[in-house]
């Protein structure tokens, strides 16, 4: 009843070698150097003058009375503009946006910059109605006028970062064209 086996073993041999060369690690870690080089840029002063302009529009809206629901965006996108831009700016301080280059830094900006630039529009409208229809409002007027600088210095970065990127320009921390040129040399060969 039972004349051929029902299950077949197979055995495979596999040999695998494996060669070490003396040519040393395979990935190059480099620690992040302050370069100040970056804030004499344009990049570098608009990313300040953005922070400054954050950080003034906060400071009015506090100063303000805190019953007008609509100041509290205000208060959310100046805060996260400071956080966020500092955090970029130092990025591009420490020269982090040239050891990740597969990340596009320049179309990261310039959503990031348009977002904002919409953003404050919005809260400085909002800041310019509210302190025309209360009274003791007039560091919410003060913090109006700053947003609407923000929101003007945003606008103007996002359109120098559209520049960048239609001219196919890579993020760097410096500028330093030596330090480019040979950051461009070196990836031509990766």
């Amino acid at each position: 009843m039972y004349d051929s086996p029902r299950y077949q073993t197979t055995t495979t041999v596999v040999e695998t070698t494996e060669y070490i060369g003396n040519d040393g690690p395979a990935v190059r870690i480099e620690f992040p150097r302050l370069d100040c080089e970056y804030i004499r840029t344009l990049g570098g002063i608009m990313k300040i003058v953005c922070i400054v302009l954050c950080l003034l529009t906060f400071i009015f809206v506090m100063m303000g009375p805190a019953y007008y629901t609509g100041v509290g965006w205000a208060t959310f996108v100046s805060s996260v503009g400071i956080f966020v831009t500092t955090s970029l700016l130092t990025l591009y301080l420490f020269r982090v946006v040239d050891t990740l280059p597969s990340i596009n830094w320049i179309v990261c900006e310039m959503v990031y910059c348009f977002a904002w630039t919409v953003f404050f529009f919005i809260a400085a409208c909002v800041l310019a109605v509210a302190s025309s229809q209360f009274r003791g409002t007039f560091a919410w007027a003060i913090a109006a006028f700053f947003a609407f600088g923000a929101m003007c210095a945003y606008g103007f970065d996002c359109y120098l970062k559209f520049l960048s990127w239609k001219n196919n320009e890579r993020a760097t921390g410096g500028s330093n064209p030596v330090v480019i040129q040979q950051q461009q040399r070196r990836n031509n060969f990766v």
